[in-house]
């Protein structure tokens, strides 16, 4: 594949957070291989601040303000339809690029015949951008192919450090607009079925984990949503590949298997959970495997005190890390 870095940009989505803009554009504009860099701004309401934050970038950032707000998603699709560029990242205000980002992919790109989607490993990083987590990725080789079948069952990376190319994502439609959780997955799973993913033994980008009011994956969190979202995205893309002549059924304990939820997850956000989704989010607990001494602990909590064990273990772990005691951050 002839990809040069006249062919890629990088758009950043921003609605009213600018906590961490600055990090996100920094990861963006300074590039071992710079790119075209645009921001998509969805209704910023401090524009004196957002302009002292842009004035350190000059013009490597080009600002484009949406005439009304559109909604996560449908900002996110902004930069694919205004894309300047045949392949396109997207990059949310609170994540962050690696700064070689851009340089991988163009090292790999001779060697891939055809994709649509580029991803690569990612790091979790939490509010003060110190990283507590590394998402795994396949490191015998310097990239492999995804085929539709595994991206069904699961999201191989957390958003950012994506590379997208855009006629295929405008042909599929982009992300769907009204999705609570999943939709930058439905897009990954349609991308890949349409042409194929290439995911880098590297990690290409910093997911940031914050529970900031204006976060998607925090309000799923707390609502107790997210897990069921996920099953019913992977039951979803299984759908679409059996329609095509191929793919097996939803079977629960595979996918548990497959997906691995974080079980620091649900201790965050128990306490504020609805406990019929709670009840729900328990039973999936139950059902995956232990992968650890804590998880095991977990099961027990659960399987003995129900869900008020849960919120209290939920209510300790919070705690603890308010009084300043090291808690596990994944497990």
């Amino acid at each position: 594949m002839n990809l040069r870095p006249e062919d890629i940009s990088i758009g950043v989505t921003l609605f009213r957070r600018l906590a961490y803009l600055e990090e996100a554009l920094d990861s963006a504009v300074n590039q071992t291989v710079p790119v075209k860099v645009n921001l998509y701004d969805d209704g910023c309401q401090d524009q004196a601040a957002l302009n002292r934050i842009l004035s350190r970038f000059g013009n490597r950032v080009n600002h484009h303000r949406n005439t009304k707000t559109l909604g996560l998603f449908q900002n996110m699709n902004q930069c694919i339809w205004n894309s300047p560029t045949p392949w396109v990242s997207v990059l949310h205000d609170d994540d962050a690029l690696a700064t070689d980002f851009v340089e991988r992919i163009l090292a790999v790109a001779p060697a891939v015949d055809a994709c649509s989607l580029f991803c690569g490993g990612t790091l979790y990083m939490n509010k003060d951008s110190r990283v507590f987590h590394r998402l795994e990725i396949q490191a015998d080789t310097p990239w492999r192919k995804i085929s539709a079948e595994e991206f069904a069952w699961r999201n191989w990376f957390s958003f950012p450090g994506q590379l997208i190319n855009v006629a295929t994502a405008r042909a599929v439609g982009g992300f769907p607009v009204k999705s609570i959780y999943t939709g930058d997955w439905d897009l990954w799973f349609r991308l890949t079925a349409a042409q194929g993913a290439v995911q880098l033994s590297a990690n290409l980008a910093r997911y940031r984990v914050h529970l900031g009011a204006n976060r998607g994956t925090t309000i799923a969190g707390k609502t107790g949503r997210k897990t069921a979202c996920s099953a019913a995205q992977a039951k979803c893309n299984l759908a679409r590949l059996r329609t095509s002549g191929a793919g097996p059924r939803f079977d629960r304990i595979k996918w548990l298997c497959v997906h691995r939820p974080l079980y620091r997850d649900l201790l965050i956000y128990s306490w504020d959970m609805p406990a019929r989704l709670l009840w729900y989010n328990r039973q999936l607990l139950l059902l995956a495997k232990p992968p650890g001494r804590k998880s095991h602990l977990l099961h027990w909590v659960s399987k003995l005190f129900g869900n008020p064990g849960i919120r209290l273990a939920g209510l300790a772990r919070t705690l603890g890390e308010r009084l300043g005691f090291k808690m596990p951050q994944t497990f």
